[in-house]
């Protein structure tokens, strides 16, 4: 036991040491209120609180084996003399020499104010909370768990309870009056994790297995640990998870700002994974009634065909709870305003559906070209039939999702383009959907070829050759319709950028509005018709790229205020301008002003500017 503590704090002082410095020379660097100070301070700090931290563990352990014994219930506990010696030395030496350090260590962050900004302390307050927090947790359930079943109580998780509780509580009243809460933020954010993720798994565990005991039904839950005391067991790891998250989460991390990290932890801790377990569990649960309905059950009972039901059940009613929860805290889809946060939201859930559908489309496809190559599984234990159910259950969950999340973000994009389409969150997520799709259809165009070329250099081309290529053929179609629909997407989100950017030249003009894929547009015959037109009246820009379009000039598009305006109509606009420029000299180039107004269409011709002398001309945007 020495030896290997030894061995592994030789090797996390170096590492350690590294890290540390070059994060507290960018730290003093970006704080512009914090004075130069001597860099030897910094190595200082690194082996006090390194030191510190190394004889907490130390003294804790040494005191857990000498309370272990009073605990014990059941026979006499034996003892070797090693164990005794060790935990006599660490309680004896290591407790003495953390007191003394501490209380040295104390005294420098009442004298001095950056101790307390360090990022020594820091570092040390967050491990040693979140390390006493973790062992103080498997000591409490363990001592729970021995008293649910017929053996004795475990003196050994009691005493790890008792001495690590003492342990977090103390640095946890530490941090509080000593500490900005700033600083404590990693600390919340991993104790909230912590809590979350506990409770979860034993909240999945309790639902599984009442479920389990309710229905009769045989089999293993999706979460292993489940024993006779099931229940009993699970309701004491829920309880303990609930705590830690009621503490970290709903006390501290919840009423706090919502920054970057709060952000982070609600977006993808809460909402991401809780919606993922959610899917996979119904994916699964979906698959299986539809394969007991109607697909192969290679003659199980209903018993074995529906062993997993009552692990999947929990996982779906957790997940959607997790989700449900953080995605009200978070706000998203309630409020009226269009913030960011709520974008990240819609296009991180129709990111989520979206892969999901794209799975489900390559197994179509995966099914289609194994049914063509022959009548083999196409996985190993699974008919072509159950894979096509497989498909279809992953298309009928991630498509409603990304449908309903990807049909916001677009309304949002119809009603208010420049906002939406030039948004951060919406570039990011499209670029980094061509980025994925880009990788994954590389890989599996390499992993195609490969396969082929290997067949067809040992035995030619055959059925068997298309039957192994099936995924990568899947993969690739699927990758190319996805990115062809989000390329049509690009495409128009660009020309609507543009086109916001020529007509923001005045205050009243009108940005573009972003073209829907199937949404109906008007065509007609271009006339091409030079000079420039300003269209006056309805804030309607796709009007003025359609005439833009079939006039061939440059349009620009103002609102004109009032309710007494008439809806523009290309064919009458179109119209109205080829009939001015008929009548007016084609030698003598002017603008038109196309007037919307309550008795119709106004065309009126306008002599071009002429710059004042020494000037340049204005040369006016165009309008795409």
């Amino acid at each position: 036991m020495l030896s290997l503590l030894a061995v592994l704090l030789v090797l996390a002082i170096p590492v350690g040491a590294v890290v540390a410095i070059v994060a507290a020379v960018r730290r003093h660097q970006e704080d512009d209120s914090a004075q130069p100070e001597d860099r030897g301070q910094t190595v200082r700090r690194l082996f006090q609180y390194a030191v510190l931290l190394g004889l907490l563990i130390v003294a804790a352990i040494g005191l857990t084996g000498l309370l272990t014994p009073l605990f014990e219930t059941g026979e006499t506990l034996t003892r070797s003399d090693a164990s005794l010696a060790r935990d006599l030395t660490f309680t004896f030496i290591g407790l003495p020499l953390f007191l003394a350090l501490g209380r040295w260590t104390l005294t420098r962050l009442r004298t001095d104010p950056r101790e307390v900004r360090s990022l020594g302390w820091t570092a040390y307050l967050t491990l040693a909370t979140i390390i006493s927090l973790l062992t103080a947790m498997t000591g409490l359930y363990g001592a729970l768990t021995s008293l649910t079943g017929s053996g004795p109580l475990s003196g050994g998780s009691v005493a790890t309870a008792l001495v690590w509780t003492l342990v977090w509580a103390l640095h946890q009243s530490l941090a509080t009056r000593t500490t900005p809460d700033r600083r404590l933020r990693l600390v919340d954010l991993l104790g909230s994790l912590i809590g979350l993720g506990t409770a979860a798994v034993a909240l999945v565990r309790l639902t599984a297995e009442a479920l389990r005991q309710l229905f009769d039904l045989g089999g293993e839950t999706i979460v292993v640990g489940t024993s006779t005391d099931g229940l009993l067991e699970a309701g004491a790891l829920l309880l303990i998870g609930a705590v830690v998250w009621s503490h970290y989460w709903l006390s501290n991390l919840a009423p706090s700002r919502r920054d970057t990290s709060w952000l982070g932890y609600v977006l993808l801790a809460g909402v991401g994974a809780g919606l993922v377990a959610a899917l996979a569990a119904l994916t699964y649960l979906g698959f299986d009634v539809l394969v007991w309905l109607i697909g192969d059950t290679r003659g199980a009972t209903a018993e074995q065909h529906f062993s997993g039901l009552p692990g999947l059940v929990g996982t779906a009613v957790v997940g959607t709870l997790g989700w449900w929860h953080h995605q009200a805290v978070l706000g998203a889809g309630r409020r009226h305003e269009r913030t960011e946060v709520r974008r990240v939201y819609e296009y991180l859930m129709a990111g989520i559906g979206l892969v999901a559908a794209a799975s489900g489309l390559t197994m179509v496809i995966v099914a289609i070209v194994e049914a063509l190559a022959g009548d083999r599984d196409i996985l190993v234990g699974v008919s072509t039939v159950n894979s096509l159910l497989a498909a279809l259950t992953l298309l009928g969950v991630g498509v409603p999702v990304w449908w309903w999340h990807w049909r916001l973000a677009q309304r949002a994009a119809v009603a208010d383009p420049v906002e939406e389409v030039t948004s951060p969150t919406r570039r990011i997520y499209l670029v980094l959907l061509f980025g994925v799709i880009g990788v994954v259809a590389v890989i599996a165009l390499l992993t195609g070829v490969y396969l082929l070329l290997e067949d067809v250099l040992a035995n030619g081309f055959s059925a068997e050759t298309l039957r192994g290529t099936r995924f990568a053929l899947g993969i690739l179609v699927s990758a190319g319709i996805v990115s062809a629909y989000h390329w049509t997407v690009f495409r128009g989100d660009r020309a609507s950028a543009q086109t916001v950017e020529a007509l923001g030249t005045g205050s009243a003009a009108q940005p573009a509005t972003p073209a829907q894929p199937g949404a109906p547009v008007s065509r007609g015959p271009r006339v091409e018709v030079p000079g420039h037109v300003l269209l006056v009246g309805p804030a309607d820009p796709a009007i003025a790229r359609e005439v833009a379009d079939r006039v061939g000039g440059s349009v620009q598009l103002r609102r004109r205020l009032g309710d007494d305006v008439t809806p523009w109509s290309v064919e009458e606009v179109v119209a109205a301008i080829a009939a001015a420029r008929a009548s007016s000299d084609p030698d003598q180039p002017s603008e038109l002003l196309v007037l919307s107004g309550p008795d119709g269409l106004q065309v009126i011709p306008l002599a071009p500017l002429e710059p004042p002398t020494g000037a340049p001309a204005q040369v006016s945007a165009p309008a795409r």
